[in-house]
């Protein structure tokens, strides 16, 4: 017995709805309004929210470990275009930051970091001059 031939497919007969593929997942959007978010997040947010009006964008909250990050939370201040500030908190103690790094995300290039995950740095807010360097780093970003 010979085997009926199968009617080739037409792509206009047939899009992703009716296939049941699951679409693809987007960024939450970013929080716009800071009132909610960790301690050092908040501090890095109404700073950087003063200091770059016309980039902010909002932050990112990390409510998920990420898997290639060793299971670390992070939350992303966004300033457009890639630039921000990035903060990965300690997910047995999520109020606790671990690591500050500043740079553009989509661009690549040497970020700035601030490590703070010895016991020395626990809790503290980045100091005086942490701060001016950071504000200086993302001023330089910001220029290109």
């Amino acid at each position: 017995m010979a085997k009926k031939p199968v009617p080739p497919i037409d792509p206009d007969d047939w899009d992703d709805d009716e296939a049941g593929f699951l679409q693809p997942l987007e960024p939450p959007p970013p929080v716009r309004d800071p009132t909610d978010l960790r301690l050092h997040t908040r501090q890095l947010a109404d700073l950087l929210r003063a200091r770059f009006p016309d980039r902010w964008i909002g932050v990112e909250i990390g409510t998920l470990p990420l898997r290639c990050e060793d299971d670390l939370f992070s939350d992303f201040i966004d300033l457009g275009d890639g630039l921000g500030v990035r903060l990965d908190y300690d997910p047995e103690e999520p109020e606790r930051v671990l690591w500050i790094s500043a740079g553009n995300r989509d661009h690549g290039g040497e970020p700035l970091d601030f490590p703070c995950d010895s016991e020395a740095c626990c809790g503290r807010m980045l100091s005086t001059g942490e701060i001016a360097e950071l504000l200086d780093f993302l001023d330089r970003e910001a220029a290109y």
